[in-house]
């Protein structure tokens, strides 16, 4: 038998701000749930959202009226994304990533340098 199971990890984005979580997934960070900014319902007081840098369908993002039924949301909109998105689609999309992330990296002027 196949075990097709997904297993997310959930942490604290920045130790310094609460409510705000990372999710990983297979040593990638794939989303963030966090407290709203503006929590004016009372069933829009989290938010998810799967980053993945290729365009995402609007059910990859939404809200949830605590952490708990935020996590499950994510987690079930992250299973149909695996679902309805090619293996190889999905790997193309973190190699453009990864690519944007070195070329920004390496446009960063040089700091100035120190004077003696």
């Amino acid at each position: 038998m196949i075990n097709n199971a997904i297993t997310l990890s959930i942490r604290p984005k920045w130790p310094e701000i609460p409510d705000h979580y990372a999710v990983w997934s297979q040593g990638r960070e794939i989303g963030n749930i966090r407290h709203a900014l503006d929590a004016s319902g009372p069933d829009r007081s989290w938010e998810w959202f799967i980053i993945v840098p290729m365009a995402l369908p609007a059910w990859a993002s939404g809200t949830a009226q605590d952490r708990d039924s935020a996590i499950k949301a994510f987690s079930a909109a992250w299973g149909r994304l695996l679902q309805e998105t090619q293996p190889a689609r999905l790997q193309r999309a973190w190699e453009l990533g990864r690519a944007a992330q070195s070329r920004d990296a390496s446009s960063q002027p040089a700091p100035p340098p120190a004077e003696s």
